[in-house]
């Protein structure tokens, strides 16, 4: 079994260990992956609520540490930096002037609240309920006259500046009003759609949930509809109704409506990447469903089952449904999460939607427990979310706001949940992760030593040089540097040696006869292509190198072109590499020893008439040809490598041009030599000659052309 067999069994042996432990350790650590620990973030409790209830967390648009908290009464409080302030900046009773108002059902923040030259700057709305007044700028119902005893309204505030300081209010307006019948038959949802720009046309139109009415169901207004306005500034009119409203030229429905749901609508939540639609939480006796509702819909027949996302389990007291925004808690993206009290024992359930409706699946929804301090004392909590989407909760019985987070696998989880691992299953989930990152450590211990064994024979050697023909000296540079490391005259070197796998291929010294010829290139040719034919593959490695030595048998080891299976860790490509150490062998050739030097020979077509372009065609087809024999198919690492050699070749070529005879063969002859190579080159791609065959042919090609 060779180095790369055994490696390779190596990968195959960790791969199928790191599945065994890990499949252990998922099953050793099961029964807590649900469970969802709470961390309180800010205590609420320096509020002296009397016969009050906290009602709704808004995130203050543009500061991300502020909060405003409302309670049922009206009254608003500002949360800065987790710490809440004792006093109220906002009392809608005072505000109003108005003692009589039963509660607060609804808040929300403008859209444009952070925005300082817009409509809607540090402007929020509210939803209360009062005792009805007589107006005639009031919705009622259509079909029916009678007096309703309670109004719900909707109002517009502007306050001062909420950093630092006590907002104030600077203006009041009334929005819309509608007559109700019962007070709990209010507004429980205001809201504008979120990931809406504000140049989209749908930017800044508020939404108003009503609360259905068992005693005015026929009339649409009171049968769970949702209503979209555009709240206006100035004018006489309070608000707008959309142009695209869509019942607006229906006789019986107000023209406010933009959806009816024929029953009880606890609440609903955004979908994002849609305008136009909507996801309802649809509550009745026998069907408590989560429903996808488009603009427009009318469900007083029937709940069109198509767009039933989930049922939801049936519990005595419903609490609303969100969708998760957040990116923190990956198991919970793109799910709505509910809340369920099971014998004071809090869980959160995840509920995956799906895109079409199928049959229950109901192993995909996953409970979570929520692990709460004080776990025997009753709890009462409430969802709701932060700037980023994250999840809140708030604990009204002692009035602390949490955050979820994962928990850490702890035994003293034991103390505050009923269904933490016992002692041993926590040992062997503990034993079997010391295993795994055992494991892990020595892969990646073993994988960095190979790593460095392979970038060493970079490092360890020069990375390219520069020739000066004027000083007559060598730059000699380290690798990834800018300047010089060394420099050498040239008169100091007294061989070149050019290595191909660590194999000396060519060798040029003042005692080399001859030093340096046409033929002798033709064998370093052969010898580079030869070379290339085989595939990179198993970690194959391939080097081509050029060692210098001095007068005191200094040797100067530059690695040109280093390639490990299919990744080359050089600059240059290979056949780039072969032109520039070929033409090096040829100058240092002539410099070390001319007389024993033969002429570079390049025969070159110079026809009697535009000679310039035919040597151009010329000698593009012959780099094709060169780039087809020794075509590098590497994937170049982010490593800079690169050697730099001055135009030597010029001095040395010979152009044969002594006669128009000798023209026309020589013609002729490098003709027939490119399509012959040309035509050899093709067969061999298509499968008509091996590698074997290939080499003899070509060497016989040019063999027949040294002979002639």
């Amino acid at each position: 079994m060779d180095k790369n067999d055994r490696i390779n069994h190596f990968k195959l042996y960790f791969i199928y260990a790191l599945v065994a432990v890990f499949s252990q350790v998922v099953h050793a650590i099961a029964p807590i992956a649900n469970d969802l620990e709470l961390s309180a973030i800010a205590n609420l409790s320096k509020v002296a609520l009397k016969n009050d209830q906290w009602l709704s967390v808004l995130p203050v648009i543009g500061n991300k540490n502020q909060y405003f908290i409302a309670t049922k009464a009206g009254r608003i409080y500002q949360l800065n930096n987790n710490e809440i302030a004792q006093s109220a900046f906002f009392d809608l009773k005072l505000a109003l002037e108005n003692p009589s108002i039963i509660a607060l059902t609804a808040i929300t923040l403008d859209p444009n609240f952070s925005y300082r030259d817009r409509d809607g700057y540090h402007t929020f709305y509210t939803a209360h309920t009062e005792a009805s007044q007589k107006t005639t700028s009031k919705l009622s119902p259509k079909n029916i006259k009678i007096n309703l005893p309670f109004d719900t309204v909707i109002m517009r505030w502007q306050i001062s500046s909420v950093r630092n300081t006590i907002p104030k209010l600077i203006q009041q307006d009334e929005v819309i009003r509608i007559a109700i019948a019962q007070q709990q038959e209010n507004i429980p949802q205001l809201s504008f759609n979120p990931y809406l720009p504000s140049w989209h046309n749908d930017f800044g139109l508020l939404f108003i949930t009503l609360a259905r009415s068992d005693t005015l169901k026929n009339e649409a207004l009171y049968d769970g509809a949702i209503l979209r306005i555009k709240p206006a500034e100035q004018g006489l009119n309070s608000y707008t109704i959309p142009a695209d409203n869509p019942f607006t030229n229906t006789a019986d429905i107000h023209n406010e409506i933009v959806f009816i749901a024929g029953g009880k609508t606890e609440n609903f939540d955004w979908i994002k990447n849609n305008t136009h639609s909507l996801l309802v939480q649809f509550n009745q006796p026998d069907a408590n469903v989560l429903i996808a509702a488009n603009i427009g819909d009318d469900w007083r027949k029937a709940i069109p089952q198509a767009q039933i996302k989930k049922h939801l389990p049936a519990v005595s007291t419903q609490g609303k449904t969100l969708l998760y925004h957040g990116r923190e808690q990956e198991n919970l993206r793109g799910k709505a999460l509910h809340l369920r009290d099971i014998e004071n024992n809090w869980q959160l359930q995840a509920i995956v939607l799906p895109s079409v409706l199928s049959s229950e699946d109901k192993s995909q929804d996953t409970r979570h427990k929520l692990i709460r301090p004080n776990a025997n004392e009753p709890a009462k909590f409430s969802l709701h979310q932060s700037h980023n989407g994250e999840l809140l909760l708030l604990e009204h019985n002692q009035q602390r706001l949490y955050r979820i987070k994962v928990p850490k696998i702890v035994s003293s989880k034991t103390a505050i949940t009923d269904y933490a691992l016992s002692t041993s299953n926590n040992s062997s989930a503990f034993a079997l992760m010391f295993l795994l990152s055992f494991i892990v450590a020595g892969y990646f211990w073993y994988s960095k030593k190979h790593t460095i064994k392979k970038q060493r024979v970079l490092h360890e050697q020069w990375a390219n040089f520069e020739l000066d023909k004027t000083k007559k000296s060598i730059s000699l540079y380290k690798r990834h540097a800018k300047a010089a490391e060394l420099t050498l005259n040239l008169s100091a070197i007294t061989c070149s040696e050019v290595l191909l796998n660590d194999e000396v291929i060519s060798t040029i010294s003042a005692d080399s006869t001859p030093t340096f010829s046409n033929d002798l290139e033709d064998q370093v040719l052969t010898a580079f292509a030869k070379e290339h034919r085989f595939k990179m593959v198993n970690e194959k490695q391939r080097t081509i190198q050029l060692r210098l030595t001095d007068d005191q048998q200094n040797r100067y080891l530059f690695c040109l072109y280093f390639r490990v299976d299919d990744t080359r860790h050089t600059k240059l490509k290979y056949n780039k590499v072969i032109d520039n150490v070929i033409d090096w062998q040829w100058l240092f050739a002539q410099h070390v020893n001319p007389d024993k030097t033969f002429k570079r020979k390049i025969k070159v077509q110079i026809p009697r008439e535009n000679s310039a372009n035919s040597v151009a065609k010329q000698s593009t087809l012959a780099q094709k040809l060169r780039a087809k024999i020794f075509e590098d198919d590497s994937t170049q690492v982010k490593h800079s490598l690169d050697i730099s050699l001055d135009s030597s070749a010029e001095d040395n070529l010979v152009v044969n041009t002594d006669s128009q005879n000798s023209e026309a063969e020589a013609s002729n002859i490098d003709t027939k030599l490119v399509l012959a190579l040309d035509k050899l080159v093709m067969m061999k791609k298509q499968g008509y000659l091996n590698e074997r065959e290939f080499t003899i042919a070509k060497t016989k090609i040019l063999k027949n052309l040294a002979n002639n």
